[in-house]
């Protein structure tokens, strides 16, 4: 708040250095007419301009003009710290007090109307200076219009009725002053208000996570805070100016422009950049280039959420029903084993109670699976060397596979290093080599599959592909690839690609299908900067 504090102490400087160049203008203005009239350029002006004494109104009429032409020139080259000191307008204020009731005695006193003039002088008073100092200021006028009058009795000039107007001229001074010093001051509270809850929108939209872009009509950035800032992030080595808009972004803001009716429109900054997701809308403002509202969400944080109600709710609904279903399953599969063993049946009856020990098993692992899901731990990443790692990877699973298997591995640059918990990654690999290898040996009669990593030469962000050399996934079954229980395999849980994709986006790592160009399939995990979250 002392920094607002602040800021609204130089928005204040700045106005009340203004609202001082607006009363030289003023000023200027004023002694000119003065002059005009004293010169008598308007016929009969003479009557009250100057009438009494014309040479001390002369004198004073050019000294006036001098000090306001070279004060006026002096504030357009002084700087609004100055300006807006109190002493310098109480000066300027209080030289235009005296120089006015020279002039006003001048030409008569209150009768001649130069009075009215100071009213304005002292209503520029209460809202250029603040507190008990600007009051002075009409104590001053008033004591010196007093004076004059009495000076110009005794000078048989004007009459008794002459005080009874200076009086009410009096009155009027002190409550001009004091009502533009009210006024002034709502208005410097109501500037503080104004000013504190743009301080607390600004700060409250910064810390937003969901990320918030202004775009003008010309396609300029007017805001955009730090969230959005990461999720449009340009990779390494991109020419852009901070703050730019990408153009990605803005051909989908001409795309909702065309199609008003989409809500959300999903797009990538670039390949190993998260997916984020658009929404729109129109600033209504006076002006007829209206600006465009946009909110930008992280997709995978959207989806993380989603898949940890589901995981929850898994959890739930495992811990319930687990004991109800191994039980009864161990049972018939005890039964199974117990029938297949008897030498009294015939080969159509032993088949029968294969299939039963199958799909028992089977359903033992769709639990199994289900269970790892409710009781994963958190994720513990540390940075790992993915050559290194992945050699001592392929060396422990060919020794737990029975068949031999051929897996090539090629990282570049070796050094590639990755911050991930090793054993989610172990998890998640081991899941996409055996179907990796299942499927290859399926088209090829060989179990082999390839290992390709590195840093991307446009972002530097990591990856690793395991690509198989089988059929590949059909274009109409990819967007439901990575769903909990969705599977193509008569003996499959549908559970193994959806717990791989939940690990790595444990580890802020993002896993995604793609065609392959040995016409197989290609998983990517594209491991994304930030820290690891619990699941």
């Amino acid at each position: 708040m002392q920094a607002a504090s602040a800021s609204i102490e130089e928005i204040q400087k700045f106005q009340r250095s203004g609202i001082l160049r607006v009363y030289n203008i003023y000023r200027i203005l004023l002694s000119f007419l003065f002059l005009f009239l004293f010169l008598d350029l308007v016929e009969g002006s003479r009557q009250f301009i100057g009438n009494v004494n014309p040479e001390l109104f002369r004198t004073t009429i050019v000294f006036y003009i001098s000090i306001n032409a070279l004060i006026g020139i002096a504030t357009l080259f002084a700087s609004a710290e100055i300006l807006a000191k109190t002493t310098l307008s109480f000066l300027i204020l209080l030289g235009d007090i005296i120089c006015l009731t020279l002039l006003m005695s001048a030409s008569g006193g209150v009768s001649s109307g130069i009075g009215n003039f100071m009213i304005i002088t002292l209503a520029f008073g209460g809202g250029l200076i603040f507190g008990q100092v600007s009051t002075v200021l009409p104590a001053i006028a008033f004591i010196l219009t007093i004076y004059d009058e009495f000076y110009l009795f005794f000078l048989d000039e004007n009459d008794v009725q002459s005080f009874v107007q200076a009086g009410l001229l009096g009155v009027v001074y002190f409550v001009s002053n004091l009502l533009f010093q009210a006024v002034s001051r709502q208005l410097r509270n109501r500037q503080t208000e104004v000013y504190t809850l743009e301080q607390i929108n600004q700060l409250i939209i910064e810390r937003m996570r969901t990320g918030v872009v202004v775009i003008t009509d010309d396609e300029q950035a007017r805001l955009m805070n730090h969230a959005a800032e990461q999720l449009l992030k340009q990779p390494e080595g991109t020419a852009s100016l901070p703050g730019q808009v990408p153009h990605l972004l803005l051909d989908k803001i001409s795309e909702w422009r065309s199609n008003p009716h989409q809500e959300e429109l999903p797009f990538t900054v670039h390949g190993s950049g998260p997916e984020v997701v658009a929404s729109f809308s129109e600033l209504k403002t006076p002006s007829p280039e209206a600006d465009t509202l946009i909110f930008l969400e992280d997709r995978t944080e959207i989806q993380r959420q989603a898949q940890q109600l589901k995981l929850a709710a898994l959890g739930r609904l495992s811990a319930s029903i687990a004991h109800e279903i191994r039980n009864p399953l161990g049972a018939i599969s005890h039964a199974a084993q117990l029938l297949g063993e008897s030498q009294s049946l015939d080969r159509g009856d032993l088949r029968l109670t294969e299939i039963i020990q199958d799909q028992s098993v089977r359903m033992n692992n769709v639990i199994e699976n289900v269970l790892q899901m409710s009781r994963r731990t958190r994720a513990d990443p540390i940075t790992i060397v993915l050559d290194e790692w992945l050699a001592e990877f392929i060396e422990e699973f060919d020794a737990g596979t029975p068949d031999s298997v051929e897996i090539q591995c090629t990282i570049t640059p070796r050094n590639t290093a990755v911050r991930v918990d090793p054993l989610h990654l172990s998890q998640v690999l081991g899941n996409l080599c055996q179907n990796g290898l299942r499927y290859s040996a399926k088209k090829t009669g060989e179990s082999k599959l390839m290992l390709i990593g590195g840093a991307e030469p446009n972002s530097g962000g990591a990856y690793l592909e395991v690509i198989d050399f089988g059929d590949g996934v059909d274009d109409e079954l990819v967007p439901n690839l990575f769903e909990p229980f969705y599977t193509t395999e008569s003996l499959g849980t549908g559970l193994g690609l959806y717990l791989s994709k939940d690990l790595c986006e444990a580890n802020d790592a993002r896993l995604s299908y793609s065609k392959a160009t040995t016409g197989g399939s290609c998983f990517r995990i594209s491991f994304l900067d930030g820290p690891s979250r619990e699941v």
